[in-house]
């Protein structure tokens, strides 16, 4: 009987085996946790869908595995139960903690996308700084408005925020950023920002990002120049607002925008915060 790796979401293609709770010679009652994965930094303890003796861990902990790729095997022990996997969200802070002088699992996975971003993509950036001072939030947080005004610059959905936790970031997705009120926006992000503390965070949360946005001046960063991540095509990193102004970085892809293009769309942001502060009817 095979163990494979499951496939948590829709968009998701591959993980990294963060730890395993069982050693081979040991017997596993189903639905008890065998191991457990991470997967765009979110863990989640994977149950055993069998009861049976473990009889071989294929994939070690702390190696990347793809969706249906065998994991371990099992053998019987009076039998047989087939089931499916039953993925358990967990808190980030119980995952397995570095060794001194290591990495956790989390910043070993963060080191590893940021060494493949370096390597891969033709990193450029742009910034400019925007008056924010004659817009109104009404209680939504400036993140809200960053997120709205970049997913219609975009012309898209799904733009993740990159939330900081213990540990690391994890970057959920706002579904519907294009079109949601920024109230409801701003009620989701605190809502990711909550359960990503809390570890409550799900696989279906996080994967999918069509950008990010990270609010780098949430500690007061006035400036900042995130790299961009593999499979994205821009970051945008809002600073600190003072005295109703703030400064607007965006790192880009060079094989998606070229100078002139990255210069627009950062102003086209801009122009969006801007439209997004005047009152309607």
């Amino acid at each position: 009987m095979d163990v494979e790796f499951p496939r948590l979401a829709d968009t998701l293609v591959d993980g990294l085996v963060s730890e395993w709770y069982k050693r081979p010679g040991d017997t596993v009652k189903r639905g008890e946790p065998l191991f457990a994965v991470e997967t765009d930094k979110v863990n989640t303890d994977i149950e055993s869908p069998y009861d049976g003796v473990l009889a071989e861990i294929v994939v070690a902990a702390g190696e990347r595995a793809e969706v249906g790729q065998i994991l371990a095997r099992f053998a019987n022990e009076g039998g047989s139960v087939a089931g499916e996997h039953t993925a358990v969200s967990r808190p980030i802070g119980a995952a397995p903690q570095a060794r001194p002088g290591g990495l956790s699992p989390m910043r070993k996975r963060i080191a590893e996308r940021m060494t493949e971003a370096r390597a891969t993509i033709a990193q450029g950036s742009c910034a400019r700084q925007v008056d924010l001072s004659g817009i109104e939030r009404a209680g939504v947080a400036w993140t809200a408005y960053f997120v709205k005004a970049f997913a219609q610059a975009l012309e898209a959905d799904r733009i993740g925020v990159a939330v900081e936790v213990p540990g690391g970031l994890v970057v959920p997705v706002v579904p519907d950023a294009r079109d949601a009120s920024l109230h409801d926006i701003g009620v989701r992000i605190r809502d990711f920002a909550e359960r990503a503390q809390a570890g409550a965070l799900t696989a279906t949360d996080v994967g999918g990002a069509v950008a990010t946005v990270t609010n780098v001046g949430a500690g007061g960063t006035l400036l900042a120049f995130p790299l961009v991540a593999p499979g994205e095509p821009a970051i945008l990193a809002p600073g600190a607002v003072v005295d109703g102004r703030c400064w607007l970085a965006m790192c880009y892809d060079r094989a998606r925008y070229d100078e002139y293009a990255a210069d627009r769309l950062l102003a086209n942001v801009a122009e969006r915060l801007a439209a997004l502060g005047r009152p309607t009817g």
